[in-house]
């Protein structure tokens, strides 16, 4: 029999010749269907057999899920939104890494699946694409029918964290310890411990530090002191003011004071730039007790003041703070009171952080022999997390 040119399935882009028409591949019962349809099973107790590169094709063409931003210029960017706050938008890329994005810059992000933003009404909604019109934003929301405008400034954080939206908390914190013991003619041995803790939810945060100092020379104790400082805030919505209460104990067995309590409310102003850095200042009313081991206690009532400030310097490598009080008393008692620890602090590795700090605590009516001001200069090893 002459051979015949296959009949073909017409297509726009290719002509499949039919398998039936194949030379030499005629049908025998189910040996042609059997032959030609790949991943069928013809019968019981066939095997479905997919060849390992079609699988591994098949894996490799699947689509990635990934969020999509659009630059007013037109640039488009693929990654995932980690979050948005102040003037950034933060996106994460496998070429990358974590971009930081003009945020007034971004025309559009269009997102995989919907996300948190909460607005500065304290509102949250659940978003799925953003779309800049002039000064507003067009939002789309699964559980709203039509899309929902706000002003652009309205928009405070996409992807905010628990404790911004009051479902959770944050806990952070900081020791630091240094240590030092001499042998020889001088036998004298010093630890000094320090820990800041914080504790954030919503518009309250609860601030601890506590710093303890003991030394000995020659085995005889040479310094004995410590210090507890607590601070509740509760932050206004929608401004940086918030309210403050204060309540300062220290004791210092050298100069004679059993105990020293600050206590008293304040109205404060907290300032965060976008370039990084946090400034803050307290002002308010305070009463100042002392008990004296040696002689009588004396209290004070006045003005004082409360001030951090902390600066990164050289990008993220190194960060200038300071932290400090001031208390002067009414009438015609002379006392003052200027208590500060500034210093440098280095971030290492692993959530460690090495700093050097000087501090300095004035008081200008000290107890009786006891010197008007102390000063230290301390080097410390800390963790942070």
């Amino acid at each position: 029999m002459l051979y015949q040119a296959p009949k073909t399935i017409e297509s726009s882009s290719f002509k499949l010749p039919r398998a039936s028409d194949r030379p030499g591949m005629g049908c025998l019962g189910n040996r042609c269907r059997r032959r030609w349809s790949a991943g069928r099973l013809d019968r019981p107790g066939d095997r479905l057999v997919i060849p390992s590169g079609t699988l591994a094709l098949a894996l490799l063409i699947q689509p990635v899920a990934a969020d999509t931003i659009i630059m007013r210029n037109g640039d488009r960017l693929t990654g995932e939104v980690v979050r948005k706050e102040g003037g950034e938008l933060l996106v994460r890329t496998h070429y990358a890494g974590t971009l930081a994005l003009d945020w007034t810059e971004v025309r559009e992000v269009q997102l995989d699946a919907p996300v948190p933003v909460l607005l500065e009404d304290e509102s949250v909604v659940s978003v799925g694409a953003l779309a800049r019109q002039e000064d507003t934003l067009r939002m789309e929301s699964p559980a709203a029918r039509e899309p929902m405008s706000v002003p652009a400034e309205q928009v405070r954080v996409i992807q905010p964290e628990p404790w911004e939206t009051g479902d959770g908390g944050r806990f952070s914190g900081l020791v630091n310890l240094a240590f030092q013991d001499d042998t020889g003619n001088t036998d004298s041995t010093e630890l000094d411990v320090d820990a800041t803790l914080s504790y954030q939810r919503r518009w309250s945060e609860v601030e601890i530090f506590g710093l303890l100092e003991y030394d000995t020379d020659d085995g005889e104790r040479s310094t004995d002191q410590w210090s507890l400082n607590t601070k509740y805030i509760r932050r206004f919505p929608n401004t940086a003011w918030y309210g403050a209460a204060w309540l300062r104990l220290k004791h210092d067995f050298f100069a004679d004071t059993r105990l020293r309590s600050i206590v008293g409310p304040a109205l404060g102003y907290r300032l965060q730039p976008e370039g990084g850095g946090s400034y803050s200042a307290e002002v308010g009313p305070i009463h100042l007790h002392e008990d004296f081991y040696d002689q009588p206690d004396q209290g004070f009532w006045g003005p004082g003041v409360f001030v951090n400030f902390a600066q990164p310097l050289l990008g993220e490598h190194l960060e200038f703070y300071l932290h400090g009080m001031g208390f002067t008393a009414l009438g015609d008692d002379d006392k003052d009171v200027w208590v500060s620890w500034t210093g440098f602090r280095v971030p290492l590795v692993g959530g460690f952080v090495g700093s050097i700090e000087y501090e300095i605590d004035h008081d200008s009516r000290p107890a009786v022999e006891a010197q008007t001001t102390d000063e230290t200069v301390r080097i410390k090893l800390g963790y942070e997390w």
